[in-house]
């Protein structure tokens, strides 16, 4: 669940409207936010992607502990 949870906060850092990793970022690089955004939409589909595998994917998930 500590994963998920993780997943969750980095897509919510990059996504406006709350977005605070994406407008330090920003503001730090002096980029403006629609370049910003267009440049981390194939990230976001990623991580998207991932926390569908992790929610809804149990025995890939788990994999790893099960062996230990």
């Amino acid at each position: 669940m500590g994963v998920d949870i993780i997943v969750n906060i980095m897509i919510g850092g990059v996504t406006p409207p709350f977005g605070s990793m994406m407008f330090t970022g920003c503001s730090i690089l002096k980029v403006k936010i629609l370049d910003f955004v267009k440049e981390a939409l194939p990230l976001l589909f990623a991580l998207l992607v991932v926390l569908i595998i992790l929610t809804y994917s149990e025995t890939r998930v788990m994999f790893l502990p099960r062996l230990i």
